[in-house]
């Protein structure tokens, strides 16, 4: 991408142009442990710098929302959690019509793929609205992942669940019509974008990254759909993407260029 940066910026028309970036992978390098995640400080500058400037900027993120303001901590920027369940705008919380807090569920799920992972390492994340599993700490990786396969085998297929693996992540959401495509289309519609840049790492932001090109197709906006390589980073983010960076330190580089280029 950084080598291709005139040339992309260039191309692109329009006026109302919207931000939006992942946070774990993307504006936050990868940590053990799940609590210890920081925004890089590489980023904030031209964060900062961009929030003045377009029409939107906003994270985007599995995590809850709150907590997601909370580890970037820009003012300006929109808040987007619980793949596009929640939004954080002006300091105020909503959540999506569609969207169903399950919590209780969640976590008897949670706890009984726990046990069938059966290793130390697992970090179990209920975020009410969706839930995750962490293997990144496990001792044994691989063993991890066939337990959990085996388990989700013996769960009755539930009409109201979808599971999917992401770096080192199983991933448990609600069919509940609520993903980060569908967040982004939200954000396109109601800050009126004609233009998007999009940046995320792993399997939820493939699907935002696959609207953004479902959207660009017809015209309807213009836009950088743009995959941030990490170890593990899945083929469909890559498949689905423009251009691609090297990591949270190339992000940085991108968002500076980026802030400096606008003015």
């Amino acid at each position: 991408m950084l080598e291709h940066f005139e040339a992309a910026l260039g191309g692109l028309t329009g006026d109302r142009l919207g931000l939006v970036l992942d946070f774990d992978g993307t504006l936050s390098e990868f940590v053990p442990d799940l609590d210890k995640a920081v925004i890089s400080c590489d980023v904030v500058p031209p964060l900062l710098g961009l929030a003045r400037k377009l029409t939107l900027t906003a994270a985007m993120s599995g995590r809850a929302a709150r907590d997601l303001e909370q580890r970037v901590g820009i003012d300006g920027l929109v808040y987007i959690g619980n793949h596009g369940a929640e939004r954080i705008l002006d300091g105020a919380l909503s959540v999506a019509e569609e969207a169903e807090s399950s919590e209780s569920d969640l976590q008897a799920l949670l706890e009984r793929l726990g046990s069938a992972a059966n290793d130390p390492g697992i970090v179990l994340e209920n975020k009410a609205y969706s839930a995750s599993l962490h293997y990144r700490r496990a001792s044994d990786e691989a063993g991890v992942k066939e337990r959990l396969r085996s388990a989700l085998g013996d769960i009755p297929k539930s009409e109201d669940l979808e599971f999917f693996w992401g770096n080192k992540i199983l991933e448990i959401r609600r069919r509940n019509g609520v993903n980060k495509g569908i967040a982004l289309d939200r954000v396109i519609r109601d800050w009126q974008l004609d233009v998007v840049i999009f940046a995320g790492d792993d399997t939820t932001d493939a699907d935002a990254l696959r609207v953004l090109q479902q959207r660009k197709a017809p015209g309807d906006v213009d836009g950088l759909g743009i995959a941030v390589i990490q170890d593990g980073t899945p083929s469909s983010v890559l498949d689905n993407a423009d251009y691609s960076l090297n990591g949270v330190s190339e992000v940085a580089t991108f968002l500076s260029r980026l802030d400096a280029a606008i003015g």
